[in-house]
């Protein structure tokens, strides 16, 4: 067990489509985090693309304090690598969490491999 605060859990969740993997991830985390479908922010990456610090900073992290998106970017960069070079269909990260020091620890994880 990592103690945190409920406030330091993140959800993300990476997924390959036809034509497109799709980050999906939510300023929120844990057991309540609810239809993450319906509220999370959602990336796509066309197949044979790769992501960027500054692509996710931009387009799933606005919620997320300032402070914290470089390193929580980067952790986002290194999993898509990580589940492309493993072929992953499904990653699934909830919670998330990011210390006060930055350091990103998943709790739990779900996963599928093709």
């Amino acid at each position: 067990m990592v103690p945190h605060q409920q406030e330091e859990e993140f959800y993300i969740c990476v997924h390959s489509l036809r034509y497109y993997d799709e980050v999906l991830f939510y300023h929120e985390g844990g057991v309540d985090v609810g239809d993450v479908d319906e509220k999370a922010e959602r990336m796509q990456i066309p197949t044979g693309e790769d992501l960027s610090v500054e692509a996710v900073k931009a387009k799933i992290l606005t919620k997320v304090p300032a402070s914290k998106q470089d390193s929580l970017a980067s952790f986002i960069v290194a999993l898509y690598k990580f589940y492309k070079a493993l072929h992953f269909a499904y990653l699934e990260i909830n919670p998330l969490v990011m210390l006060s020091d930055n350091t990103v620890i998943p709790l739990d994880m779900a996963a599928k491999i093709d």
